[in-house]
C-alpha cells in the first residue's frame, strides 16, 4: 500500500511558526489530524508532543509543496538569526549546529601518531571530516574487536580522529600499556621520546577532561597533580623532550587539549626562565593545566561555539574566571600559587584584560607566563570560524601587542620557540 503522508520531524516545525498545511499524528494504521493549516506552532504544542515521546508529525503528500516552501521560509530565517550571531559558512544552517554539538558531546579527540600498522585495539576509531563522523576503514570489517590496525587505518590525509566517550576507559588502558612497554621495545631515542610524548599528552588530556566533568572532585584533581608531575619531568628531561610535545597538532579546540598545551608552554618557558622545579614550576604546572576550570560552570554550546560570540556571549564567557578560582578555592590542599594562572590569565600588563584589569606589577609572574600561553595556543589552534596561525605569524601577532604582556617572558616565549618558528617558515 502506497503511503499517503510521509513523516516530519519536530524539530523541523519551528515553534511561533504557522504552518500552511495540515498536520497529521499516526495512531496504529490511522492517520488522525492533529492540527489544521495555518494555525500557529506554539512552544506548548512542542512541549506536549515531546512530553508524551512524540518525535514526528506527518504531512499528506498533496501538500508537499507548501511543505518545501515552508521550510525554505523557515531556513532562512534560522540562517539570517544564525548569522546574526555569528556563525557562519555551514554553521548557519540549525541541524548542522546541532551536529556539531552533538559529535563534541559524545566523542573524544585522539592522537592518530599514537598508532602503528600491527597494532591490536579494541576499540573503534571514527575519523573526523565537514561536521560529520565516519567509522575508519579497518574497523568495518565487523561490528567487535578486537581489531588489528593496517596501512590504511592511518590514511587519512591528516583528518581528526575520534572515539566514543564510551571507549575512553578502553583508550585509557591503551596509553598505560603503550607507556609500560617504550623502554623494553624502542631502542631508537627519538622515536620513544615522540611516542612517550603523545602518550603523556593523550593521558594528561583525559585526565582534564575528567576534571572539567566533575571540578569539585578532590580525587580527580590529585589526578591533575600526578599528571602534571608526569609532564614536568618529561619536559625537562632534554629539550628534545619539550618540541616533541610542542609539534603535537591541535585540529580543533577543546577546552581540554588547550588546557594540556597552555601547560606545556608555561612548563617550557618557566624553565627557560630559570624557575626551579619545585615548588615554582610544579605549581606554575598545576595551575595552568587547570586555568580553565571554570568553563566547567558555562553552557557547553556557548563553550563550543562554531562561530564568533556576541559581545553579550563573550561578557558570559569572562565569567569562567572568577567561577574556575572560586571552584579550586575549596579545594584547600591547593597552594595559593597554583590559583595564579586561573586567576590572572587573562589579564594585561596595559590593564585592559580581565576579569579585574590588573596592570603593570599586580600581574604575578605565574600570571604574566600564563597570559602569553594561552594567547599564543588560541591563536594556533584551528577554529570553525577562523584558520590557525603560523607559529610565525602568532608570534609576530605577540609582538606588535608586546606592550601587553611581560617583556622578558615574551622575549624568553619567543626564544624558546625559535626552532619551531623555523620550522614553519
Amino acid at each position: 500500500m502506497i503511503e499517503n503522508y510521509f513523516p516530519v520531524p519536530l524539530k523541523r516545525i519551528v515553534v511561533d511558526s504557522v504552518p500552511n498545511f495540515d498536520l497529521y499524528m499516526k495512531q496504529k494504521e490511522r492517520y488522525v489530524l492533529y492540527r489544521n493549516a495555518n494555525i500557529k506552532f506554539e512552544k506548548s504544542n512542542l512541549d506536549n508532543l515531546m512530553g508524551n515521546n512524540i518525535v514526528s508529525l506527518y504531512v499528506s503528500k498533496k501538500d508537499i509543496k507548501q511543505y518545501e516552501e515552508y521550510r525554505q521560509k523557515m531556513r532562512a530565517g534560522q540562517e539570517e538569526e544564525a548569522k546574526k550571531q555569528g556563525y557562519t559558512g555551514i554553521f548557519v544552517d540549525p541541524e548542522e549546529i546541532e551536529r556539531y554539538h552533538d559529535i563534541r558531546a559524545n566523542f573524544h579527540l585522539i592522537e592518530c601518531k599514537i598508532f602503528e600498522p600491527g597494532l591490536e585495539i579494541d576499540f573503534p576509531v571514527y575519523y573526523h571530516k565537514d561536521n560529520d563522523v565516519q567509522l575508519c576503514a579497518d574497523f568495518e570489517s565487523k561490528p567487535e574487536g578486537p581489531w588489528v590496525l593496517t596501512d590504511k587505518f592511518l590514511k587519512v590525509n591528516g583528518l581528526p580522529l575520534m572515539i566514543r566517550n564510551e571507549d575512553i576507559e578502553k583508550y585509557r588502558a591503551y596509553l598505560a600499556n603503550l607507556l609500560a612497554s617504550f623502554s623494553k621495545v624502542w631502542r631508537d631515542d627519538s622515536v620513544r621520546v615522540q611516542r612517550e610524548a603523545i602518550a603523556l599528552r593523550e593521558m594528561s588530556k583525559m585526565v582534564v577532561k575528567d576534571v572539567l566533568d566533575d571540578p569539585r572532585s578532590g580525587e580527580k584533581i590529585k589526578q591533575v597533580n600526578v599528571s602534571v608531575h608526569s609532564l614536568i619531568g618529561f619536559i625537562l628531561d632534554n629539550e628534545a623532550s619539550f618540541y616533541s610535545l610542542m609539534r603535537i597538532s591541535s585540529h580543533d579546540y577543546y577546552t581540554y587539549v588547550h588546557s594540556i598545551n597552555v601547560c606545556t608552554f608555561c612548563v617550557g618557558l618557566g624553565s627557560a626562565l630559570g624557575l626551579p622545579e619545585y615548588p615554582h614550576i610544579e605549581m606554575l604546572g598545576l595551575g595552568a593545566m587547570l586555568h580553565d576550570v571554570g568553563k566547567s560552570q558555562i553552557d557547553s554550546q556557548l563553550i563550543n561555539k562554531p562561530g564568533k560570540l556576541t559581545d553579550e556571549e563573550f561578557k558570559r564567557m569572562k565569567d569562567h574566571v572568577a567561577q574556575g578560582v572560586d571552584i579550586l578555592k575549596k579545594h584547600h590542599n591547593l597552594p595559593e600559587q597554583a590559583l595564579e594562572p586561573v586567576a590572572q590569565h587573562h589579564e594585561k600588563i596595559t590593564g585592559t584584560g580581565y576579569p579585574n584589569g590588573l596592570k603593570g606589577d599586580q600581574i604575578g609572574l605565574f600570571g604574566r607566563i600564563s597570559s602569553i600561553a594561552d594567547i599564543y595556543d588560541a591563536l594556533t589552534t584551528e577554529r570553525s570560524y577562523k584558520r590557525a596561525l603560523t607559529p610565525f605569524e602568532a608570534l609576530s601577532f605577540l609582538n606588535k601587542t608586546s606592550a601587553d604582556y611581560d617583556r622578558q617572558c615574551l622575549t624568553q616565549f619567543i626564544m624558546t620557540l625559535g626552532k619551531q618558528i623555523r620550522d614553519a617558515k
